[in-house]
């Protein structure tokens, strides 16, 4: 689930016509799902310190790099980074 530094592992996965990268923690409270979204500049990093709370709460942990941050895409048209693409990721 995690690394030496307890942030979870990254993995890639298809979604709106974009790959992204997402950090996932606990997965044994699928049905309590949260998203934690990083503004700009920001990583999904800066979540650090509030996934393992909220995973002992009872939640499952989504924390994306969203489009154009870490190893997520980085489409080159600047209408593909609009609100309706950016939620659509998240949906």
């Amino acid at each position: 689930m995690t690394n030496n530094s307890n942030f979870p592992t990254s993995k890639l996965i298809s979604v709106n016509g974009v790959e992204l990268e997402i950090f996932e923690a606990g997965q044994e409270n699928k049905g309590e799902p949260i998203i934690l979204c990083h503004g700009w500049p920001e990583h999904a990093y800066s979540w650090r310190y509030q996934v393992a709370p909220l995973v002992e709460a009872g939640y499952h942990v989504i924390v994306p790099n969203q489009r154009g941050y870490g190893n997520s895409s980085c489409p080159e048209e600047v209408t593909q980074y609009d609100i309706e693409h950016l939620t659509g990721d998240l949906v």
